[in-house]
């Protein structure tokens, strides 16, 4: 019984972790994938001073590449604690017949 509780548990933390990583890699190609804001005016200067030199950069935002290591290291991370924890369960629940062997 315990060990199929640490699997459905495992597998849910695993579902719902894909879940949210799919949703966050969906909305971040998303908002790469935005179109540039409009230009500004160009209305003439009424000053004496001519109108300041701009520089335009064109890029689509960051890249979808960035966003999936980060969500791999979300897994990574997740996996990691739910394996300790697990381990601490395991061994939190054994503990008392271990501690009875050595004494």
């Amino acid at each position: 019984m315990l060990t199929a509780r640490r699997l459905a548990s495992s597998a849910l933390a695993a579902l719902v972790l894909a879940l949210a990583c799919a949703v966050y890699v969906a909305t971040a190609t998303t908002t790469g994938a935005m179109p540039p804001p409009p230009p500004l005016d160009d209305t003439p200067n009424p000053g004496l001073t001519p109108p300041p030199v701009t520089t335009v950069v064109n890029h689509t935002g960051s890249a979808v590449w960035t966003y999936l290591v980060v969500a791999l290291a979300a897994v990574v991370v997740t996996l990691a604690v739910a394996w300790m924890v697990t381990r601490l369960r395991h061994a939190h629940a054994h503990g008392g017949s271990a501690h009875a062997q050595t004494a």
